[in-house]
């Protein structure tokens, strides 16, 4: 990762689903995190949320390669993940679960101190985190 010019030390970087989805490739994942310090790259929640999606439908991958691809991303020192505790949770939640991933994310109420967080999709209630309004 090269340093803007006039700025010290190494700056913070974001990436998109897109770039996220490569990360599960290994020469795409060496070639972007080649001297990369720790937590130098930013992945917010909203990425996540589409990381679902995209690897099910768009890459044909199943359930437990999409929860493999998270958790991998999540384990990589590099990363900045935005709730992390809370994508970790969520994950947990939609490996026995039958709600999308996305749906679980809400877990990143409790974290800024809303609970519950209420939610009209009945399957998505079944995480600790969400009650469904009835």
């Amino acid at each position: 990762m090269e340093e803007e010019a006039g700025q010290e030390g190494p700056q913070l970087i974001g990436v998109d689903t897109s770039v996220l989805v490569w990360l599960s490739l290994p020469k795409a994942a060496l070639r972007l995190l080649a001297g990369t310090p720790a937590a130098a790259i930013r992945v917010c929640v909203m990425v996540l949320a589409r990381l679902a999606p995209t690897l099910l439908r768009g890459h044909r991958l199943d359930k437990a390669a999409l929860i493999a691809t998270a958790e991998s991303a999540l384990s990589r020192v590099e990363l900045n993940v935005e709730g992390r505790s809370a994508v970790m949770a969520a994950l947990r939640w939609y490996r026995g679960r039958t709600a999308d991933f996305a749906g679980y994310l809400a877990a990143l109420n409790r974290e800024a101190g809303a609970a519950p967080t209420y939610t009209f999709d009945k399957q998505t209630a079944s995480s600790p985190a969400l009650v469904q309004v009835s």
